[in-house]
């Protein structure tokens, strides 16, 4: 399957669950390129689509497995036994597409947390300051997610609001009270600042990226932190400050195969 065809089943999956009145919203590398034409428009930043990633809310889990038989889908049933209070594994028959959903929170490297009211504020993915997060949360980061950020960052302006425009003031309230997700966040703006020369971007795109990725760090360095942040950061990165995202997912894939 291309990744046009893999675009082409998301927005068919997100159309379909509308109708239902299924609270679905996208994330990953996906989510970015709906709201980011850069990613695909500059050849410097296109890449190829594997999977879809989804987030939902309580109580609309209890839908999902409903949801998606009916519209083709096959429920890895062990992963979902396990696993399906916090995230759950659907796969497209014969195929190696698998749908994988995180509930209420996403967990990997560090941890998002999305109540309803803020996947109720964009009809197809998660908000983009999480959305950004999500990228910037994982500590091996690789090319495609350095991609993935910078289209993202090209594309939208940095404020104090939500829609199609990357939100401050909610990054900040998330990594304020997070030493570990502050350190991985600013690790990694740092980490794409110096591989900006690796993408062969124009000078003009080069410096609106460097503008914005300046304008993030200054912004979360100078916002007051909590006393459970500055408590943690006396023991600095003497200790792990983040968690290895489990193999589950990919054992329950290699099983089905």
């Amino acid at each position: 399957m291309t990744s046009q065809d893999l675009i082409v089943r998301c927005k068919t999956i997100l159309t379909e669950a509308n109708k239902q009145n299924v609270l679905l919203r996208v994330i990953g590398g996906v989510a970015i390129y709906l709201h980011s034409p850069v990613a695909t428009s500059k050849p410097e930043l296109s890449r190829n689509y594997g999977d879809l990633d989804f987030v939902t809310a309580s109580p609309d889990d209890k839908k999902l497995r409903n949801f998606f038989e009916g519209i083709g889908y096959l429920p890895n049933a062990r992963f979902n036994a396990l696993y399906g209070k916090n995230r759950m594994l659907f796969f497209w028959p014969d195929s190696e597409i698998h749908i994988d959903i995180f509930i209420n929170r996403f967990r990997m490297c560090h941890t998002i947390d999305f109540p309803r009211s803020r996947l109720l504020i964009d009809s197809q993915t998660i908000p983009l300051a999480e959305l950004l997060l999500s990228k910037l949360q994982i500590v091996q980061i690789n090319p495609k997610d350095i991609k993935d950020i910078v289209a993202l960052l090209l594309e939208h302006e940095l404020g104090t609001a939500d829609r199609e425009m990357i939100n401050l003031e909610q990054i900040t309230k998330i990594v304020r009270n997070d030493w570990g997700f502050y350190t991985t966040i600013t690790l990694n703006l740092q980490k794409i600042k110096k591989h900006l020369i690796d993408l062969k971007l124009t000078n003009t795109d080069q410096i609106t990226i460097e503008n914005k990725v300046d304008t993030i760090l200054n912004h979360i360095q100078r916002t007051p932190k909590t006393l459970k942040w500055k408590i943690r950061n006396i023991f600095g990165t003497s200790i792990q400050w983040y968690e290895e995202p489990e193999d589950a997912v990919r054992e329950a894939i290699t099983e089905l195969k």
